[in-house]
């Protein structure tokens, strides 16, 4: 039997999609698994520095031309897997009419400020996500959240769609290496100064105005020697370094649209905390168990799939409010023992994750299906 993957994420710039896809190839390539072959599925080349799992241990087709994932997806794939006994598609997606047996993923719903155009086209996307969970043999989803989601809003029957968490992959890791730690500091935020650090999309559930606010309100009280270092696309136009400048505080703040995956692991052991706002709509969060798994301290907010496993391993705010946020930093940047006591726990956390479970539920899952009666 075969199986094939739909990679096209992995042809660009990627960040929580494409890092579940290619955590999970890379445990099963060092796995054993039942399919006589994996075959992946793009319209692009993938560069191998950019990932992290051998592309030779699957077999790769490149084929059709590039278009919009949805496009792409049903100009082709319907055509070049025939042979294929299960599709696993594992962004959002499967091909509009597609007549084989078919697993998706699902990591919760976009935010996009109403009525712009990322709005309407999150609108018209949305769609084809309900459709693709509707057709799908089977939703993998990344929390308790989403699956809710699933059942509850695109109606799709409960014992069809499963939970499978996100996890660090091995890459993330405490570094002990100060040398290293302090030349990374000096490339990103031009000294070796502490960091407090976000890595994750400039989207609206991450309230990045609201961090900003509260970073300035604790830089001009209380003085610490802390830079903000924000990592992610800023899709909404916030404008960090405009607004960081409006506040008197452009030269403490920094913002980098993308950071590749091999490189993360040393940018969150150079920071000293992490900082995570978030609101009910967080799919998942995978940057603070990724945080954790490096043993730097981390605030996060008890909202969304955070509370199923941030509790008890990172400073908690009830809300992302200016409030919540100044209060927490302040406490944190100014508390060794608190630091120190949260990267362990952060640790012991982040080690009961793990993407060899969640690659081994899925590949069950796929090899259910693909022997299904059609």
């Amino acid at each position: 039997m075969k199986l094939g993957v739909n990679v096209v994420r992995l042809t660009r710039n990627f960040t929580g999609v494409g890092r579940y896809i290619e955590c999970v190839l890379l445990e099963w390539s060092r796995m054993d698994h039942p399919f006589e072959e994996i075959v992946l599925y793009s319209h692009s080349p993938i560069d191998q520095s950019r990932v992290i799992f051998p592309i030779d241990k699957f077999k790769f087709e490149v084929i059709g031309s590039k278009a919009s994932d949805p496009v792409w997806e049903w100009r082709t794939l319907p055509k070049i897997t025939k042979d294929i006994d299960v599709l696993f598609c594992p962004s959002y997606t499967v091909p509009i009419g597609y007549p084989g047996k078919s697993v998706v993923g699902y990591l919760g719903p976009s935010e996009n400020i109403p009525g712009t155009k990322e709005w309407w086209r999150s609108q018209i996307y949305n769609q084809l996500y309900k459709y693709s969970a509707r057709h799908a043999n089977y939703v993998f989803t990344c929390s308790r959240v989403v699956k809710r989601r699933v059942v509850d809003i695109f109606g799709v029957p409960e014992q069809q769609v499963g939970v499978t968490f996100l996890a660090p992959s091995s890459v993330f890791r405490p570094i002990n290496d100060e040398a290293l730690l302090k030349t990374i500091r000096a490339k990103y935020i031009g000294s070796d100064a502490p960091c407090i650090l976000f890595v994750g999309k400039l989207a609206s559930r991450h309230y990045i105005p609201n961090l900003i606010q509260a970073f300035a309100n604790v830089h001009k009280k209380h003085k610490p020697p802390h830079k903000l270092m924000i990592v992610g696309p800023d899709y909404l136009n916030i404008d960090v370094p405009k607004m960081a400048q409006k506040l008197g505080i452009g030269d403490w703040v920094v913002h980098y649209p993308f950071v590749e995956h091999k490189d993360l692991p040393p940018v969150y052991n150079a920071a000293d905390i992490f900082i995570f706002p978030a609101s009910e709509a967080e799919g998942f969060g995978i940057p603070p168990i990724e945080a954790m798994a490096c043993g730097t301290p981390t605030i996060t907010t008890n909202q969304g799939s955070l509370r199923e496993f941030a509790p008890g391993a990172a400073l908690l705010t009830e809300t992302s409010s200016i409030g919540d946020l100044e209060e927490a930093m302040a406490t944190l940047v100014s508390d060794t023992n608190l630091k120190q006591e949260l990267s362990e726990k952060g640790l012991k956390r982040a080690a009961e994750i793990t993407w060899q479970y969640t690659a081994e539920k899925t590949m069950s899952t796929l090899w259910d299906i693909a022997n299904r009666p059609n």
